[in-house]
């Protein structure tokens, strides 16, 4: 007995609040039989029926515009249409798999088919359904899932300026529910109605739909939880030779030591970067890791203070508070969990969000990340734009140089070419075997080089697989290769996937119309499917952070500054 404005009401507010792409009802009387189920496309065909709606007080003409008195002015589909920033697209030469983890990701009921060449049609919920229903392989590519079940493209189209009755009657004609939207003078795509997009706008003072929900990740409590290495706090009367054993085989780059205080136990974070220090400075292996905190406690309190988060943050805010921490003159990147009651719960670094990408449960929450899309030289630092000392170099001066430059991490070359990476972790080696401050760095390298594996990944490969390779061997840095076995062409570190992280979050890890009429040609003409060409699949995303620019060391031995 509900009006059908009072349905398409509830159908738009479950559409806006809502965490799902179903736009239904179920009509049923209270306590009562079940009648059946309405569509957003129904209530659009109860829309074209003029007695329908003049019969219902208020809503005698559902196309004019909320505000305006006179019944002959009418809304266009430009006033209702999804613009091109928000229409999520997929090239014919993707598959069926694709697009589908595209419309579970945007909680989007299609997107539409489209490339360089022009428009193919959309993949919907339903074709979902049908290829499903069908046993459709998921690996099929959308161009012969599209050529085996015409879609009339040109029917589909609706110029920008038609009055969005004639739209909504077009898409009760056509038995569609989308409608590529094109400019008046040419066949070029700007936009998509549907019909939850005509109900958002037949409704006086609807609010917009929601836009795609950013992926935030799983709680830092969450990632504790799996990893109990994140949790170890180690008693009072810890030596340093034993701190940088510890940290040295375990991979961590940071431990929580119990200090003893006048009001009883206290925690403090001795990291890899003041064990760097120490062992700079001489200090003594078997000397007491209380020692050495006592030497910074007022900055340790100063910066622990800041860098303080609870088990309830989620991962991409843990990465956003990482990066403040690392800002210039500081290469601690570190976060500690505490409770409530001030109770230290565990340590968190960048290598973690790297480890939390790598765990993820599912290939949907994957696709939420962007991270199978976003390729490591997206991210990567130029390899021109790292540290640089020479193997003639000693160790003092090698790691000297990343403590004066806030780095973690430097590349050995000389004429000869390139010769290893020099990182943090090396002068927790250094301190843990006694190796002398001055043996020539290039022995160092020469000596330890295959310890860690693999230290390398190639241009193009996915955020996803460099997170893995860091996950599986505790390594803060990969050295990005042009070509197997040849020069290095950039530097990933830990820090570059946190980075990473916080963009992805505020990005649409997927190609939008806006973003393909901007970079990827005009994507016009409609595409006949027997005519079709292919077309080659973009590397490029729309979340690719800005090139970093190239900075000049002030130091002869250091030839490039940039965050490692």
């Amino acid at each position: 007995s509900a009006p059908v404005s009072q349905v398409a009401e509830r159908m738009v507010a479950n559409a806006v609040a809502g965490d799902c792409a179903c736009h239904h009802v179920v009509v049923q009387e209270e306590h009562g039989p079940l009648y059946g189920v309405l569509s957003s496309h129904d209530i659009v065909g109860a829309l074209c029926d003029h007695e329908l709606w003049e019969s219902s007080p208020g809503h005698a003409n559902p196309f004019t515009p909320p505000g305006t008195e006179d019944a002959k002015v009418q809304m266009t589909v430009r006033d209702a249409m999804k613009h091109s920033g928000r229409v999520f697209t997929c090239p014919p030469t993707d598959t069926m798999r694709d697009a589908i983890k595209v419309l579970l990701v945007t909680q989007q009921n299609s997107i539409l088919v489209i490339d360089e060449a022009g428009i193919y049609g959309f993949v919907t919920t339903c074709d979902a359904v049908k290829c499903f229903a069908d046993g459709v392989h998921s690996s099929t590519k959308i161009a012969e899932w599209l050529s085996a079940r015409p879609q009339r493209v040109q029917k589909r189209m609706v110029d920008m300026d038609m009055m969005l009755s004639d739209a909504a009657a077009k898409m009760g004609e056509e038995s569609v529910d989308h409608l590529v939207v094109v400019q008046p003078d040419r066949p070029e795509a700007i936009g998509v109605l549907s019909s939850l997009d005509v109900l958002m706008r037949t409704k006086p003072h609807a609010p917009l739909l929601r836009t795609m929900p950013l992926w935030k990740g799983p709680t830092i409590g969450d990632v504790l939880l799996e990893q109990a290495h994140l949790t170890e706090i180690y008693e009072k009367g810890f030596t340093l030779a034993e701190a940088a054993t510890l940290l040295a085989r375990s991979g961590r780059t940071s431990v929580i030591v119990e200090t003893p205080r006048s009001g009883g136990a206290s925690h403090a974070l001795l990291t890899e970067n003041e064990m760097l220090r120490a062992y700079l400075d001489g200090w003594e292996p078997q000397a007491s890791a209380e020692d050495l905190l006592r030497t910074t406690e007022a900055e340790h309190a100063e910066m622990l203070q800041a860098y303080q988060v609870p088990p309830s943050i989620c991962l991409t805010e843990a990465a956003s508070v990482m990066l403040s921490a690392a800002e210039p003159g500081h290469t601690c990147h570190h976060l500690v969990v505490r409770a409530i009651d001030g109770q230290w719960l565990g340590v968190f670094s960048a290598l973690d969000i790297a480890r939390a990408l790598h765990s993820l449960p599912s290939e949907l929450e994957v696709a939420k990340t962007g991270a199978d899309q976003t390729t490591v030289d997206m991210i990567m630092k130029p390899i021109t734009t790292v540290p640089e000392c020479r193997p003639s170099d000693t160790m003092y001066i090698a790691l000297n140089a990343l403590d004066i430059y806030c780095q973690n991490a430097a590349v050995v070359a000389d004429e000869d070419g390139f010769h290893g990476l020099i990182t943090a972790r090396c002068a927790l080696q250094a301190f843990a075997t006694g190796y002398s401050k001055e043996e020539k760095i290039g022995t160092w390298v020469q000596s330890h080089r295959g310890q860690d594996g693999h230290r390398h990944v190639l241009l193009g490969t996915k955020l996803l697989e460099a997170a893995a390779v860091m996950s599986e061997r505790s390594l803060h840095h990969l050295l990005v290769l042009e070509a197997p076995g040849g020069k290095p062409v950039g530097l990933l570190s830990a820090l570059d996937v946190a980075r990473a992280v916080v963009s992805i979050n505020y990005h649409c890890p997927f190609v939008s119309l806006a973003w393909l009429r901007l970079f990827g040609g005009s994507a016009g003409v409609p595409v006949e499917k027997d005519t079709a060409r292919k077309s080659q699949k973009r590397s490029v995303s729309p979340s690719a952070p800005e090139s970093k620019e190239k900075r000049s060391s002030p130091s002869s031995m250091l030839h490039a500054v940039s965050g490692a």
